[in-house]
Parts: structure tokens; sequence; C-alpha cells
């Protein structure tokens, strides 16, 4: 065999040859060379995965120069913006990983309040570039999750059921496809009409995007409430209770039911003050249903906000989906097994946060769950290794109940590599459209991961 036929070969078998310093772009990684641990290092501690090569993208020609690079020698491209991505679908065995973290544009049109946000930013730099400039890009509340990725597979938060979806704001994007070709999507709306929810990893490189802004609320509201030692009954009572209240939520209000032992935590959040009445109400029947609370705090909204920013670090879990509901008749039937698994697994938390709102009423999208109000979480976090097995375990078999119950919808940016029939549950009626996107942008499947789009 020739040089270029022997490495393709070699690397669909799963080999990783160390090329020759000239044989590959300045700046590219290789195992063993410095940088490379810190480029592959994911989010998720379980993932061990290791590309054959990383290359760290500064612009746009640095993913050009990428694209070719992979098409030359028959490497699979996976792309990685920095952020959470649960799976590991950002890295590749034997691959090419294009590292996006140093593509960091960030900058604000004070004219059209436009703002422009490059793939490497996380969700807190974006935060703190707006917010004091009196604008909001609505998204979710972890600081550390990828802009890029948050939006490309929807984007739901705090402000979503006032505001609508990360992805409703984006209004534009460069992205370059399979075929190493610059694409805007002013001349094709098409590919924005996929990139909306439409999941990343899929059609191209996304190089930067452009989004509407909001104008940001002057305060942040936000109460906790905690009901401690709950028996098996007493936890399914508060599930009813949760959704029985949620449901009368006015679009500036979220709230999410989180379950971890025998404790049931409620968050209730909004961007007008606690004295509102529709917040004093729910605040309320939360205490009168026996719940402690240390009482509603306001601050300005770049305090607030940063309550919820989460942890930075790296960590070991395995979180999937929990499934979109349409309210609490669709959980019913399996809240004993729900809090079973809660109060039977150390470690295991079960979550259901609201949507609804302006989501319902967002522009025509990839996006296929909007009219679903309601979506779970199923989370599984260890110190010690020995849990793991477990853990892991007991998040499958729920998802797996809670879809033989007929629980099918699920949400793209928590995905589960144990979902069956995942193109549905992601995507529903949208998956044929987002096939013909595929094949426009990328018909050999450069760019793929275990549940990207196929052509």
């Amino acid at each position: 065999m020739d040089r270029r036929h022997f490495l393709t070969a070699s690397l669909a078998a799963g080999i990783a040859p160390r090329l020759p310093a000239q044989d590959i772009p300045g700046g590219m990684l290789q195992p063993g060379m410095p940088g490379y641990e810190a480029a592959r290092r994911p989010f998720n501690t379980c993932i061990t995965l290791r590309p054959a090569f990383i290359l760290p993208c500064k612009s746009e020609q640095d993913v050009i120069r990428g694209i070719g690079f992979a098409r030359d020698r028959g490497l699979a491209v996976s792309i990685k913006g920095g952020g959470h991505c649960f799976t590991g679908s950002s890295l590749n065995e034997g691959g090419l990983v294009l590292d996006l973290s140093g593509m960091r544009t960030s900058a604000l049109d004070k004219d059209s309040n436009q703002y422009t946000a490059g793939p490497g930013l996380r969700l807190g730099e974006v935060y703190d570039h707006l917010i004091p400039q009196g604008r909001l890009l609505p998204a979710g509340s972890c600081s550390g999750v990828g802009i890029a990725g948050l939006t490309l597979g929807g984007g739901y938060g705090l402000f979503a059921r006032q505001f609508g979806l990360t992805c409703d704001h984006m209004t534009g994007l460069r992205m370059v496809n399979g075929h190493g070709k610059l694409i805007d999507t002013d001349d094709d709306p098409e590919l924005l009409w996929a990139c909306r929810g439409g999941g990343n990893g899929n059609f191209g490189v996304v190089t930067s995007m452009r989004f509407h802004t909001q104008a940001a609320p002057s305060h942040f509201t936000a109460q906790r409430f905690i009901a401690t030692k709950l028996s098996h009954a007493n936890m399914q009572a508060w599930i009813r209770t949760w959704f029985e209240l949620s449901d009368t939520l006015p679009d500036p209000m979220f709230s999410a039911l989180v379950l971890n032992g025998t404790q049931a935590t409620i968050m209730l959040t909004s961007t007008f003050p606690a004295s509102g009445a529709a917040f004093a109400r729910i605040a309320g029947a939360y205490r009168k249903a026996g719940a402690s609370t240390k009482g509603a705090g306001s601050r300005p909204l770049a305090d607030g906000i940063k309550r919820f920013y989460g942890r930075p670090d790296p960590l070991p879990f395995h979180n999937v989906s929990g499934g979109f509901y349409s309210g609490l008749a669709s959980v019913e039937s399996k809240l004993g097994s729900i809090v079973a698994a809660v109060q039977g697994n150390p470690g295991f938390i079960f979550q259901i946060n609201t949507l609804g709102g302006a989501i319902s009423r967002g522009p025509d999208s990839a996006y296929p769950h909007r009219q679903l109000p309601y979506l779970g979480e199923i989370q599984s976090y260890w110190e010690k290794e020995a849990q793991r097995e477990k853990l892991t375990r007991a998040v499958i078999a729920l998802r797996q109940e809670l879809t033989e119950s007929g629980i099918r919808t699920q949400y793209r940016n928590y995905p589960d590599l144990s979902l069956p029939d995942w193109e549905n549950a992601y995507y529903g009626s949208a998956y044929g459209k987002l096939r013909e996107v595929k094949r426009r942008h990328d018909p050999d499947n450069l760019i793929r991961h275990p549940q990207s789009v196929r052509p």
C-alpha cells in the first residue's frame, strides 16, 4: 500500500499511528505530546476515548484545514467546544477532534442588539459579557456549558418560559461543512432551521453564531423549599403537589423539583419580585404543605444567576434525559418506581423542570417538543468507583421503565446511548428533513458520533 492507503486502513482498524511532524498541520496534537491530555479531557471523567489527532482551532481556516486533513485520511471527525458532553460525543477513538475552545469571539452590536458568539464560549462568559450591557441571551444556568452545544440541541433554562429557547434566538451561523466549504445560513435558511434544535456534530463545524438578545431583567428572585425525611408515600405526594402548583406558573416564573435520597427540593425563580401575587401564592402553598424555607432572595441579575452556576470541574457521572411530560398523568403510574430508585440508590437524583410558556410559541425549527411543558432528568454522581456500576444500572433501568410506559420523547442535550429509536425520541417527524440537510452538507458522514444524524 502507499502511505495514504496504509493510514486510512490502519485508522479504520483502530490503530492510531504517530505521524512525523512534517506530515500533519501545524499545532496538531497526538497522544504523548504536550497539551494532548488537557485538550482530550472531557467533563465526564468516566469517558476514556483517545482520538489519534486533536487540532486546536483558532480560526475558520484552522477548521477548514482540519476537515481537509480528515478527508484525505478517512478519519472520523468529532467537534469539541469544551463544555458538558454527557456521553463523549465530542471525542472519538482513533479519529480527529477539532477543538474549538480557542474560538471565543464575544461581541454585542449595540445598535441592533445582535450578539455574535464563538463556539468555544461557555455560558458564564456569555452572561458576563451581556448582562453588564443590559442584555440577556436566555439560556441555561450552568456556567461551564458550551454555548454552541446548548443552542444546537435546543437550550432551555431559567428564562425559557418567559423568552423562549436559546435556539429560538439564533438568527444565523457560519459553518464549515463536511466538504470543507464555509457556509452562512443567510444563504441556506434550511440549515438554520436544522441547527435550531437539530443537535450538534451532525452537518458541519459551527464557527460562529448570531443571536437576538433580550433586555436583561434588573433583578432575579429565587426561593428554595425543602421537605426532608420523606417516606415513600410522602415523596409521591410531594411530586403530585409540585405538578399541581407548577401548572399555574405565569411565564416569568420557573420551577424545578429535585428528588434526592429522602429529600424533595423545590426551586422557584422569577424575574419579578417575590412580593408579586403569583410568587407569594405558590410560596405560601409550599410552606402550608410543610416545606421549610429560608425565604426568597432578590438580587441584581448578574449576581442572582451565579447562585446556579454549578460545579465547574470535571467529575464522574451518568445522566440521561428522563423524557418530556404533558403533566402528572404522564408519570403518575411510575411514581413508585421513581421514588424507589431515588431512595434506594445514594447518589441517584430525579429532577423535573418546567417548560411551556414562550417555548410553545417559538419559531418553526427542528426542535420538536414545544408543546410538552415538563422535562425530566435522571442523574447519578459518585465519589467511589465501586458505586458506578450500580448507579449506572439504576439510571438505565428507570429510563427504560419510563420508555416502556409510553414516555418516548427525549431531550437531545441529555443524550442516552442505550436509548432505542433515538432518532424519533430526539427529533420526531423532523428527522427526515434533518437527513436531507445531512446529505447536502456531509454525504460521506465524515462528521459523526454514535447518535449523529445519518445521511
